[in-house]
C-alpha cells in the first residue's frame, strides 16, 4: 500500500504543474480555462505526428509547443476581444464550448484510445531510486522541480518586477490598467500563450504514463481543476502540495482492490468534498454574521 502511494508521485508532479496552469490563468486573466488540457494535447499530438513521420524530436517538440501556445493565445484573443466585459462564468462557459469542439476535432484527427494511441518520447523514465521495490523514475524529480520553479519564479515575478506589477494590475483592475497605459490586451494574450506552451510540455511529459491517446490527455483538466481547488485557485505552494497529494491518493486507491476500478473518480470526489466543505463554511459564516 505504501509502495503504491509512493508510486503515485509519478503522476503527482504532473498534476501539480497542470494545477499551477489553471491557478495562474485564473489569477492573471480571471478565467477558469476548461479547454487548457485539450489545447495542450493538440500541441503534444502535433509533435508526435511529426516524430511519427521521421522528424527529429528536437524539431518536433518546439513546433508542438508553439502549436499549443498559438491555440491558447487564439482562445485568449477571442476572450479579450469579445468577452472582456463579461463575467467569469461566461468566460468559463466559452472555454467549455472550446473544450468540446477541440476534443471532438482531436479525436477525429488523432483517433481514440483504441485506434489513436501514439508512442511519445520518454527521456525521463529511467530509474531515479527504488523504495521497497517501487522504481521512482526521473520524471518525478523533473516535474516536482519544474513545479517548484514555476511557483517560486511566478511569485518573485509578481512581487519584484515591473512586468509582475503590470500582471497584477491586469488581474485585479484591467479597466484601470488600460487607462494608465498598460497594454492589457497584448499582455493577456501573452499570458495565454505562455500557459499554453507550459501545458503542452506537461502533457508531453504525462503522455507516456497515460498511454498516449488524445482522450485521456484532454481529460486531464478534471484532475487539474481538483488540484486548483486544493490551492483555492489562489495559492501556488498549496497547489503544488495538492497535486502531489492527489497523485499519492490516486496511487493509494490503485492498491485497494475494492476501489481500483473507480480510480478515475478520485478527482471528482475531491472536487465534491471541497465544494461541500466551502459551502458549509459560507453558511456558517453567514449565520454568525446576523
Amino acid at each position: 500500500m505504501l509502495n503504491s502511494t509512493l508510486a503515485g508521485l509519478t503522476g503527482g508532479g504532473v498534476y501539480a504543474l497542470l494545477g499551477l496552469c489553471v491557478v495562474l490563468t485564473h489569477r492573471l486573466v480571471a478565467t477558469v480555462n476548461f479547454a487548457m488540457a485539450a489545447l495542450g494535447a493538440t500541441g503534444a499530438f502535433t509533435m508526435v505526428t511529426l516524430t511519427d513521420n521521421g522528424v527529429s524530436v528536437w524539431i518536433a517538440l518546439p513546433v508542438g509547443v508553439l502549436a499549443g501556445a498559438a491555440l491558447s493565445a487564439l482562445l485568449g484573443a477571442v476572450l479579450v476581444r469579445w468577452f472582456a466585459g463579461h463575467s467569469q462564468n461566461t468566460k468559463a462557459a466559452v472555454t467549455v464550448a472550446v473544450y468540446v469542439a477541440v476534443m471532438a476535432g482531436g479525436l477525429r484527427l488523432f483517433g481514440n484510445n483504441t485506434t489513436g494511441a501514439h508512442t511519445f518520447p520518454s527521456p525521463f523514465e529511467k530509474p531515479l531510486f527504488t523504495v521497497g521495490g517501487v522504481v521512482v523514475p526521473q520524471s518525478v524529480l523533473v516535474t516536482v522541480v519544474f513545479a517548484a520553479l514555476i511557483a517560486g519564479g511566478v511569485g518573485l515575478l509578481l512581487t519584484r518586477t515591473r512586468v509582475g506589477l503590470r500582471l497584477q494590475a491586469l488581474s485585479e483592475q484591467p479597466g484601470t490598467a488600460q487607462v494608465v497605459g498598460i497594454p492589457v490586451a497584448r499582455l493577456a494574450v501573452c499570458v495565454w500563450a505562455a500557459i499554453g506552451a507550459v501545458t503542452t510540455l506537461v502533457v508531453v511529459l504525462a503522455a507516456p504514463r497515460l498511454g498516449g491517446d488524445f482522450s485521456s490527455l484532454g481529460k486531464l483538466i478534471n484532475t487539474a481543476l481538483a488540484v486548483a481547488m486544493l490551492g483555492a485557485f489562489r495559492s501556488l505552494p498549496l497547489t503544488v502540495v495538492g497535486g502531489l497529494f492527489l497523485g499519492c491518493l490516486e496511487g493509494f486507491s490503485a492498491s485497494v482492490e475494492a476501489i481500483q476500478k473507480y480510480q478515475g473518480v478520485v478527482p471528482f470526489l475531491v472536487i465534491l468534498v471541497l465544494l461541500w466543505w466551502r459551502s458549509r463554511h459560507e453558511v456558517w459564516d453567514t449565520a454568525h454574521s446576523r
